[in-house]
């Protein structure tokens, strides 16, 4: 079962979700359709094997790694890769009712037992998780459309005709912004998910972590 999973992963790597079918992974495998219905009652059931095996390419965070933001940092960082790697992930695991595997299960317990302190609520290690995992799977929406561009309009024409709408007169701090990036703005991603992390984590580490 678990090369039929492997098969699964690579193909939604290669055509994202909506080029996986069972069809297509028979035809892949070289067998019939009905024979994966054996091991997967639905596409369901096989995406929830799917994400398990994505996940468990993190290893646990080292021994010694202590402090509540260097291990959040960690997780934060692996789901970040795993975006990367598994671009399909993202639509699996950013939704209300994400696939629960024990895998999955492994990195919140982590994530939780970095947060907790005595008298600190559920609700507050909740919101505190949801907000890190919520960043990254923002940035990882600015990754993906990267990689699948809406249009074939380029990205130099797109911000020739941002900047072609902003003047001093009407929108004097954008113009500031903009001014000097006359070829558009280029992020890091890298940089920017380290940098988002930092102020998201000051902000907790005020409220929740006082000195």
């Amino acid at each position: 079962m678990v090369a039929i999973v492997r098969a699964a992963v690579d193909l939604a790597d290669r055509e994202g979700l909506d080029g996986l079918s069972m069809r297509r992974l028979a035809t892949d495998l070289g067998v019939a359709t009905t024979s994966l219905y054996r091991h997967f009652p639905d596409r369901d059931a096989l995406l929830a094997e799917m994400a398990e095996l994505a996940l468990a390419e993190t290893p646990p965070p080292p021994a010694d790694l202590t402090g509540w933001r260097t291990r959040l940092s960690y997780e934060a960082h692996g789901e970040w890769q795993l975006y990367r790697r598994h671009p399909w992930m993202l639509p699996v695991l950013a939704q209300t009712r994400p696939p629960m595997g024990p895998t999955l299960l492994d990195h919140l317990e982590r994530s939780f037992a970095a947060l907790y302190r005595p008298g600190m609520t559920r609700e507050t290690m909740l919101a505190i998780y949801l907000s890190v995992s919520g960043l990254v799977q923002g940035l990882a929406l600015l990754l993906n459309s990267e990689r699948t561009p809406i249009d074939t309009v380029t990205a130099e024409t797109r911000a020739a005709e941002t900047i072609a709408l902003v003047s001093p007169d009407t929108h004097p701090m954008l113009f500031q912004f903009f001014e000097d990036d006359a070829d558009g703005l280029d992020m890091d991603l890298d940089k920017l998910l380290d940098d988002c992390l930092a102020l998201l984590f000051d902000g907790v580490a005020i409220r929740h972590f006082p000195t």
